[in-house]
């Protein structure tokens, strides 16, 4: 079971670096990319090291007691590294995150070299529970205390700079650093529980339950949410690919009413051919949609004049004593607009409407909240069309 756990983490962490060599390949350049990936294999290697039982494995081949741990820690500690350097170039200009990360990579070459030096000369034997079995040694006992606190430190400096740099991103990216942030949470209580192992060892008592199960599970899954937040704005939108082309669909089938009866009134605001619009396919949604949202819109605007000034007046106030709160009150207002001024439009006739008509720039994250809004606006419109009010308002 440890032996998976570790694996899995081990491999996500892999494939996660892989994803992330785009990136590097069109930054060649920017330190950013190349230690997220850098950062993301040592991480996973490391997983696949201490995995049980690779970790005696590599020690025998090495002929070196405990070599394998050794590696594996090493190899952490340098994951850890890479992503504070990674971290450090995102929130802080380049000559400013040179200076910190040359420090930071001191530390942790210095206590690299002290972590080999005591293991390799103390007298170990190859065990699972490491920390538990030789936490009394002294030796091993100061390459622990270095190693953890190493680690606890980087750990600390990644949660506080993901944390930070999180609230001037997009929301993809912004989870993606809070998953981090969360993964950085996990690897600090796996320090902790270390750090207790020791000092309890040191006390002359001995903590519930099995170190390396424990142990095992903190790290797989700290590993896992770091691994996955980092590569989160690669893998995210295909993930949620499906959800979207779902939410788009049933957007546009939402808005059907809305648009049928603007479309009707005012053919000249369509932008697809009437042929062009049957049964949309999935691969299409996107245009679709968008095209029904502008095509709304500009009916919205060529009718704006025709409303009638008092109910869309009064509207308002009705909708906040009909309990409507938020979007939901201009919602509202806008379906009064709208049926008064297509009622309008339909008993006088359209006048002379403007020669251009105006267009209403929507993008893809736009689109997502256009189209919300217009379904609310569809809603009410449906509404107030059926209560042959213009001030009418139902919940």
């Amino acid at each position: 079971m440890q032996r998976a756990i570790m694996v899995t983490a081990g491999l996500i962490s892999l494939v996660s670096a892989l994803l992330k060599i785009r990136a590097v390949r069109r930054q060649p350049d920017a330190p950013g990319p190349k230690a997220m990936c850098l950062g993301l294999l040592a991480f996973g290697t490391a997983f696949l090291v201490l995995a049980p039982p690779h970790t005696v494995l590599i020690s025998e081949l090495l002929r070196v007691p405990n070599s394998g741990r050794l590696l594996g820690n090493l190899l952490t500690l340098a994951s850890a590294g890479a992503m504070q350097v990674m971290m450090l170039h995102l929130v802080h200009p380049p000559p400013v995150a040179r200076q910190r990360v040359r420090r930071r990579l001191i530390v942790v070459t210095l206590v690299a070299l002290a972590m080999t030096v005591l293991l390799t000369s103390a007298h170990t034997e190859n065990v699972t529970n490491f920390v538990e079995r030789y936490a009394t040694s002294t030796p091993i006992g100061i390459y622990q205390l270095l190693y953890l606190s190493c680690l606890a430190m980087a750990v600390v400096d990644l949660i506080h700079l993901s944390i930070r740099y999180s609230r001037h991103v997009a929301p993809m990216l912004r989870t993606g650093l809070r998953m981090v942030a969360t993964g950085g949470v996990v690897y600090a209580l796996h320090t902790a529980y270390k750090m207790a192992l020791i000092t309890s060892a040191w006390l002359g008592r001995r903590l519930p339950g099995d170190e390396s199960t424990i142990a095992t599970t903190l790290a797989a899954l700290g590993g896992i949410l770091i691994a996955g937040g980092t590569t989160l704005p690669v893998w995210g939108p295909r993930a949620l690919a499906p959800w979207r082309l779902l939410r788009q669909y049933r957007s546009y089938r939402r808005l059907a009413p809305l648009w049928r009866e603007l479309s009707d009134a005012v053919p000249e605001v369509m932008l697809s051919q009437p042929e062009a619009v049957a049964e949309p396919a999935p691969w299409t949604m996107d245009i679709r949609l968008y095209r029904r949202v502008i095509e709304i819109r500009d009916a919205q605007l060529l009718l704006q004049p025709y409303s009638d000034p008092e109910a869309v007046d009064a509207a308002q106030e009705d909708a906040r004593r009909g309990g409507l709160r938020g979007e939901r009150v201009q919602a509202h207002v806008d379906a009064v607009a709208l049926v008064t001024g297509l009622r309008r439009w339909r008993s006088e006739g359209p006048g002379a409407p403007p020669a251009v008509l105006p267009r209403r720039s929507v993008g893809d994250a736009s689109l997502a909240r256009e189209s919300r809004y217009l379904e609310q606006v569809a809603a009410a419109f449906s509404r107030v069309d059926a209560s042959r009010s213009g001030a009418g308002v139902s919940r």
